[in-house]
Protein backbone atom coordinates (compact mmCIF):
# COMPACT_ATOMS: atom_id res chain seq x y z
CA UNK A 1 0.00 0.00 0.00
CA UNK A 2 0.67 3.60 -0.59
CA UNK A 3 0.53 5.72 2.16
CA UNK A 4 1.08 9.54 2.96
CA UNK A 5 1.70 10.01 6.68
CA UNK A 6 0.67 13.64 8.02
CA UNK A 7 2.94 14.56 10.97
CA UNK A 8 5.19 11.31 10.78
CA UNK A 9 8.06 13.55 13.17
CA UNK A 10 5.00 13.59 15.91
CA UNK A 11 5.14 11.65 18.93
CA UNK A 12 2.32 9.13 17.53
CA UNK A 13 3.28 9.49 13.69
CA UNK A 14 6.66 8.59 14.27
CA UNK A 15 5.74 5.27 16.13
CA UNK A 16 3.31 4.77 13.05
CA UNK A 17 6.16 5.92 10.00
CA UNK A 18 8.83 3.43 11.51
CA UNK A 19 6.60 0.33 11.70
CA UNK A 20 4.34 0.97 8.43
CA UNK A 21 7.79 1.57 6.11
CA UNK A 22 8.57 -1.34 7.06
CA UNK A 23 5.69 -2.93 5.02
CA UNK A 24 4.57 -0.29 2.97
CA UNK A 25 5.76 2.73 0.79
CA UNK A 26 5.46 5.69 3.46
CA UNK A 27 6.25 9.00 2.59
CA UNK A 28 5.85 10.92 5.39
CA UNK A 29 5.86 14.69 6.48
CA UNK A 30 7.29 16.88 8.96
CA UNK A 31 6.59 20.41 10.31
CA UNK A 32 8.95 22.90 12.04
CA UNK A 33 11.02 20.14 13.20
CA UNK A 34 13.44 18.92 10.09
CA UNK A 35 13.92 15.12 10.00
CA UNK A 36 15.64 13.11 7.42
CA UNK A 37 13.76 11.23 4.95
CA UNK A 38 10.67 13.31 5.39
CA UNK A 39 8.97 15.94 3.55
CA UNK A 40 8.58 19.35 4.93
CA UNK A 41 5.46 20.54 4.86
CA UNK A 42 3.00 23.49 6.91
CA UNK A 43 -0.55 22.16 6.71
CA UNK A 44 -1.53 25.74 6.01
CA UNK A 45 0.04 25.80 2.38
CA UNK A 46 -2.97 24.18 0.61
CA UNK A 47 -1.54 24.05 -2.68
CA UNK A 48 1.78 22.35 -1.42
CA UNK A 49 -0.65 19.65 0.07
CA UNK A 50 -2.06 19.67 -3.08
CA UNK A 51 1.06 19.09 -5.25
CA UNK A 52 2.39 16.28 -2.62
CA UNK A 53 -1.12 14.41 -3.43
CA UNK A 54 -0.27 14.58 -7.10
CA UNK A 55 2.06 11.75 -6.17
CA UNK A 56 -0.65 9.38 -5.71
CA UNK A 57 -1.35 7.23 -2.79
CA UNK A 58 -4.21 4.48 -1.30
CA UNK A 59 -3.86 5.86 1.73
CA UNK A 60 -3.59 9.54 3.59
CA UNK A 61 -3.06 9.15 7.61
CA UNK A 62 -3.66 12.43 9.12
CA UNK A 63 -1.74 12.39 12.77
CA UNK A 64 -0.71 15.93 11.94
CA UNK A 65 -1.74 19.38 13.85
CA UNK A 66 -1.68 21.16 17.29
CA UNK A 67 -1.78 18.09 19.73
CA UNK A 68 -0.70 20.54 22.89
CA UNK A 69 -3.88 21.16 25.20
CA UNK A 70 -2.20 24.19 26.66
CA UNK A 71 -0.89 25.43 22.79
CA UNK A 72 -3.79 25.10 21.80
CA UNK A 73 -6.08 26.83 24.32
CA UNK A 74 -3.38 29.78 23.63
CA UNK A 75 -3.59 29.67 20.21
CA UNK A 76 -7.33 28.27 19.18
CA UNK A 77 -7.16 30.08 15.30
CA UNK A 78 -4.23 28.20 15.42
CA UNK A 79 -5.48 24.83 16.65
CA UNK A 80 -8.60 24.95 13.76
CA UNK A 81 -6.58 25.93 10.88
CA UNK A 82 -3.81 22.73 11.43
CA UNK A 83 -6.28 20.58 12.98
CA UNK A 84 -9.24 21.21 11.39
CA UNK A 85 -8.88 23.32 7.95
CA UNK A 86 -5.92 20.94 6.84
CA UNK A 87 -8.66 18.33 7.11
CA UNK A 88 -11.16 19.99 4.80
CA UNK A 89 -8.18 21.09 2.39
CA UNK A 90 -7.47 17.44 1.72
CA UNK A 91 -10.86 16.06 1.86
CA UNK A 92 -11.32 18.30 -0.92
CA UNK A 93 -8.06 17.52 -3.14
CA UNK A 94 -8.96 13.61 -2.96
CA UNK A 95 -12.68 13.52 -3.59
CA UNK A 96 -12.72 11.57 -6.91
CA UNK A 97 -9.28 9.78 -6.86
CA UNK A 98 -10.01 7.00 -4.80
CA UNK A 99 -7.92 7.88 -1.99
CA UNK A 100 -9.12 7.14 1.23
CA UNK A 101 -8.22 9.25 4.00
CA UNK A 102 -7.87 8.07 7.72
CA UNK A 103 -7.97 10.58 10.62
CA UNK A 104 -6.90 10.52 14.29
CA UNK A 105 -9.23 12.38 16.54
CA UNK A 106 -9.32 12.48 20.29
CA UNK A 107 -11.57 11.56 23.52
CA UNK A 108 -11.32 15.18 24.34
CA UNK A 109 -14.44 15.34 22.03
CA UNK A 110 -15.99 14.49 24.67
CA UNK A 111 -16.67 16.31 28.08
CA UNK A 112 -15.50 13.09 30.86
CA UNK A 113 -18.70 13.13 32.33
CA UNK A 114 -19.87 9.40 31.45
CA UNK A 115 -18.20 6.21 32.77
CA UNK A 116 -16.89 5.01 28.97
CA UNK A 117 -17.52 6.83 25.49
CA UNK A 118 -18.68 4.41 22.41
CA UNK A 119 -18.56 5.61 18.72
CA UNK A 120 -22.10 7.03 19.02
CA UNK A 121 -22.31 9.35 22.35
CA UNK A 122 -22.93 12.94 21.85
CA UNK A 123 -19.68 15.41 21.73
CA UNK A 124 -19.24 18.12 23.84
CA UNK A 125 -15.77 19.55 23.97
CA UNK A 126 -14.73 21.37 26.97
CA UNK A 127 -11.49 22.89 25.66
CA UNK A 128 -9.93 24.55 22.27
CA UNK A 129 -8.75 21.20 21.21
CA UNK A 130 -11.02 18.82 21.80
CA UNK A 131 -13.14 21.88 19.56
CA UNK A 132 -10.52 21.78 16.70
CA UNK A 133 -11.19 17.93 16.70
CA UNK A 134 -14.78 17.92 16.79
CA UNK A 135 -14.53 20.34 13.38
CA UNK A 136 -11.69 17.93 12.21
CA UNK A 137 -14.25 15.66 12.56
CA UNK A 138 -16.87 17.10 10.97
CA UNK A 139 -15.43 17.87 7.84
CA UNK A 140 -14.31 14.82 6.81
CA UNK A 141 -16.97 12.68 7.26
CA UNK A 142 -19.45 15.23 8.37
CA UNK A 143 -21.48 15.78 11.57
CA UNK A 144 -24.57 13.88 11.30
CA UNK A 145 -22.48 10.32 10.60
CA UNK A 146 -20.76 10.98 14.25
CA UNK A 147 -23.72 10.48 16.94
CA UNK A 148 -26.62 7.92 17.15
CA UNK A 149 -25.95 4.03 17.55
CA UNK A 150 -25.33 3.74 14.10
CA UNK A 151 -22.31 6.12 13.99
CA UNK A 152 -20.56 4.04 11.64
CA UNK A 153 -20.14 2.48 8.19
CA UNK A 154 -17.83 -0.80 8.43
CA UNK A 155 -16.76 -2.46 5.89
CA UNK A 156 -19.95 -5.01 5.80
CA UNK A 157 -21.52 -1.48 4.54
CA UNK A 158 -19.52 0.07 1.62
CA UNK A 159 -20.85 3.79 0.35
CA UNK A 160 -22.27 4.24 -2.98
CA UNK A 161 -21.10 5.43 -6.19
CA UNK A 162 -22.06 8.67 -4.89
CA UNK A 163 -20.51 8.46 -1.61
CA UNK A 164 -23.25 8.40 0.84
CA UNK A 165 -24.77 5.56 2.77
CA UNK A 166 -28.49 4.26 2.16
CA UNK A 167 -29.72 6.86 4.63
CA UNK A 168 -27.92 9.60 3.40
CA UNK A 169 -24.69 10.01 5.52
CA UNK A 170 -21.69 11.25 3.30
CA UNK A 171 -18.82 8.89 4.16
CA UNK A 172 -16.52 8.18 0.86
CA UNK A 173 -14.30 5.50 2.55
CA UNK A 174 -13.05 8.19 4.95
CA UNK A 175 -12.62 6.95 8.57
CA UNK A 176 -11.83 8.53 11.97
CA UNK A 177 -9.96 6.60 14.64
CA UNK A 178 -10.44 8.59 18.28
CA UNK A 179 -7.76 7.42 20.60
CA UNK A 180 -6.70 8.16 23.86
CA UNK A 181 -3.60 9.03 26.17
CA UNK A 182 -0.88 7.44 24.26
CA UNK A 183 2.35 6.48 26.33
CA UNK A 184 4.98 4.45 25.81
CA UNK A 185 8.82 5.50 24.00
CA UNK A 186 8.56 6.64 20.44
CA UNK A 187 11.70 6.55 17.88
CA UNK A 188 11.09 10.26 16.79
CA UNK A 189 9.49 12.51 18.91
CA UNK A 190 9.74 11.21 22.25
CA UNK A 191 7.11 13.55 23.95
CA UNK A 192 5.59 11.46 26.71
CA UNK A 193 9.08 9.86 28.07
CA UNK A 194 10.75 14.12 27.98
CA UNK A 195 7.96 14.46 31.05
CA UNK A 196 10.41 12.12 33.10
CA UNK A 197 13.22 14.48 32.50
CA UNK A 198 13.25 16.43 35.41
CA UNK A 199 13.34 15.97 39.19
CA UNK A 200 9.53 16.11 39.68
CA UNK A 201 6.58 15.19 37.40
CA UNK A 202 2.78 16.65 37.80
CA UNK A 203 0.56 14.10 37.58
CA UNK A 204 -3.32 14.40 38.28
CA UNK A 205 -5.10 12.21 40.54
CA UNK A 206 -8.19 13.26 39.25
CA UNK A 207 -8.29 12.53 35.16
CA UNK A 208 -8.86 8.73 34.44
CA UNK A 209 -7.91 7.45 31.21
CA UNK A 210 -7.39 4.46 29.77
CA UNK A 211 -4.86 4.89 27.69
CA UNK A 212 -2.59 2.95 24.42
CA UNK A 213 0.32 1.94 24.90
CA UNK A 214 2.11 3.32 21.36
CA UNK A 215 3.97 0.38 19.81
CA UNK A 216 0.30 -1.24 19.55
CA UNK A 217 -1.39 1.72 17.98
CA UNK A 218 0.39 0.87 14.36
CA UNK A 219 -0.93 -2.68 14.24
CA UNK A 220 -4.33 -2.13 15.65
CA UNK A 221 -4.80 1.04 13.07
CA UNK A 222 -3.54 -1.58 10.52
CA UNK A 223 -6.15 -3.78 11.33
CA UNK A 224 -8.81 -1.45 11.23
CA UNK A 225 -7.90 0.93 8.38
CA UNK A 226 -9.70 -1.19 5.80
CA UNK A 227 -13.09 0.25 7.18
CA UNK A 228 -15.01 3.45 6.93
CA UNK A 229 -16.85 6.09 9.24
CA UNK A 230 -16.00 6.21 13.26
CA UNK A 231 -13.92 4.08 15.29
CA UNK A 232 -13.14 3.85 18.80
CA UNK A 233 -9.32 2.57 20.31
CA UNK A 234 -8.68 2.27 23.78
CA UNK A 235 -6.69 0.34 26.55
CA UNK A 236 -7.96 -2.56 28.71
CA UNK A 237 -7.11 -0.77 31.58
CA UNK A 238 -8.23 2.22 33.60
CA UNK A 239 -6.26 4.31 36.07
CA UNK A 240 -5.51 7.63 36.86
CA UNK A 241 -2.92 10.16 35.45
CA UNK A 242 -0.99 9.61 38.40
CA UNK A 243 -1.27 5.93 38.39
CA UNK A 244 0.05 5.52 34.76
CA UNK A 245 2.43 7.85 35.77
CA UNK A 246 3.89 6.14 39.02
CA UNK A 247 3.77 2.55 37.47
CA UNK A 248 6.04 3.65 34.60
CA UNK A 249 8.39 5.75 36.95
CA UNK A 250 8.42 2.22 39.08
CA UNK A 251 8.83 0.41 36.03
CA UNK A 252 11.86 1.80 34.47
CA UNK A 253 13.69 3.05 38.00
CA UNK A 254 13.45 6.79 36.48
CA UNK A 255 14.76 9.31 39.36
CA UNK A 256 12.50 11.73 39.33
CA UNK A 257 9.73 11.84 42.03
CA UNK A 258 5.99 11.72 40.75
CA UNK A 259 3.95 14.82 42.39
CA UNK A 260 -0.15 14.36 42.86
CA UNK A 261 -2.02 17.06 41.63
CA UNK A 262 -5.50 17.69 41.38
CA UNK A 263 -7.97 20.21 39.80
CA UNK A 264 -8.11 21.99 43.45
CA UNK A 265 -4.31 23.12 43.17
CA UNK A 266 -3.70 25.91 41.25
CA UNK A 267 -2.73 24.75 36.76
CA UNK A 268 -2.75 26.32 33.82
CA UNK A 269 -5.70 26.18 31.51
CA UNK A 270 -7.36 24.40 29.44
CA UNK A 271 -9.49 22.36 31.45
CA UNK A 272 -9.16 18.49 30.82
CA UNK A 273 -12.41 16.02 30.84
CA UNK A 274 -12.20 13.89 34.31
CA UNK A 275 -12.90 10.53 33.15
CA UNK A 276 -12.04 9.67 29.29
CA UNK A 277 -12.70 5.71 28.71
CA UNK A 278 -13.37 5.24 24.93
CA UNK A 279 -14.85 1.46 24.13
CA UNK A 280 -16.36 0.51 20.85
CA UNK A 281 -19.18 -1.32 20.15
CA UNK A 282 -17.54 -2.54 16.07
CA UNK A 283 -14.78 -4.20 17.08
CA UNK A 284 -12.96 -6.46 19.73
CA UNK A 285 -9.54 -4.63 20.06
CA UNK A 286 -8.22 -3.47 23.24
CA UNK A 287 -4.68 -1.83 24.29
CA UNK A 288 -2.62 -4.39 26.44
CA UNK A 289 -2.99 -3.38 30.21
CA UNK A 290 -0.28 -1.89 31.91
CA UNK A 291 1.45 -4.97 33.17
CA UNK A 292 2.15 -6.08 29.49
CA UNK A 293 3.21 -2.88 28.17
CA UNK A 294 5.76 -2.34 30.87
CA UNK A 295 7.35 -5.33 30.86
CA UNK A 296 7.69 -4.31 26.91
CA UNK A 297 9.12 -0.97 27.73
CA UNK A 298 11.71 -2.69 30.44
CA UNK A 299 12.95 -5.08 27.88
CA UNK A 300 13.28 -2.27 25.48
CA UNK A 301 9.95 -3.49 22.56
CA UNK A 302 7.57 -2.82 20.45
CA UNK A 303 5.94 -5.63 21.47
CA UNK A 304 1.93 -5.93 21.89
CA UNK A 305 0.69 -5.90 18.31
CA UNK A 306 -3.24 -6.91 17.82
Amino acid sequence: MRILLLGASGYVGGALWSEWSARHTVVGTCASRPVPGLVPLDLRDQEALRRLLDQGFDLVVHAAGLVDLSDAERQPELARQLNAASVATLRDAVRGTGTRILLLSTDNVFDGTADTYTEGDERAPVNAYGHSKRAAEDALIGADALVGEDAFAGADAPAGTDGRLADGRLVDGHLVVRIPLVYGRSPIADRFMARFDGPRTPARTDLVCAPVYLPWLPGALEELWDRSGLLHLGGAQVVTRYELMTRIRDALALPTEVVPVSGDDPLPAPRRPARLVLRSVHHGLLGPGLDDALGDMVRGGPAGRP
